[in-house]
């Protein structure tokens, strides 16, 4: 008897996906902007990766723990994920860029679930510091040298950026330079959030 490995990767990846396609349910024209929205439903529920979809996009998101709804900047467009599945997203200037922006999405999600089945879900714990951190709390985390190396001025505005998503705590040399520093930032931000944050 003879095991294809190739088949059996195939099946495996298979299950490690949550959503397969989308349906778009609606165009909406801003009236401020020449553009449209789009609002679409995911063949499957994505309540439980919502959290983790926060957490990966740190600095990028707003999260809605009671409701269950985030919201994610992306690539200039913003993606609201609600828990029954549905996505809405806005600066779709044709459907053809609607449907690349959501097929992105299903990328997002499914990468999540990954994330999931691997990690589990996040704590309350890990939601609520995710949900406080501050460019201060980053900054603390950084040697103060104000060197430049990182491609700013100012470790204050690594910080900065760094909470904004435009920029990774691996871009300091210094502190990915220093063994000791290195561990505490990540013991003090918890790991998912010092990987979301380039640790």
């Amino acid at each position: 008897m003879t095991i294809d490995i190739l088949a059996l990767m195939e099946r495996d990846a298979e299950r490690r996906r949550l959503v397969r396609r989308y349906e778009i349910l609606r165009f909406e024209r801003n009236p401020l902007v020449p553009c449209m929205g789009v609002v679409a439903q995911l063949d499957a529920p994505i309540g439980d990766v919502i959290p983790v979809l926060f957490i990966m996009n740190l600095g990028r998101a707003s999260y809605l723990p009671d409701k269950g709804i985030l919201s994610i900047r992306r690539d200039g467009r913003l993606v609201v994920f609600y828990p029954d599945g549905r996505v809405a997203l806005n600066r779709a200037w044709t459907e053809e860029a609607a449907r690349r922006a959501l097929d992105e999405v299903l990328d997002m999600v499914n990468e999540a679930y990954r994330v999931l089945l691997r990690e589990g879900p996040p704590s309350e714990e890990e939601l609520a510091r995710a949900m406080k951190l501050t460019w201060r709390d980053i900054l603390v985390l950084l040697p103060g040298a104000n060197c430049g190396k990182c491609g700013r001025q100012t470790c204050q505005s690594l910080a900065v950026d760094v909470l904004r998503g435009e920029a990774r705590l691996s871009d300091c040399p210094l502190l990915t330079g220093d063994v000791r520093r290195l561990e505490e930032a990540r013991k003090i931000l918890g790991r998912r959030i010092a990987r979301a944050l380039g640790l």
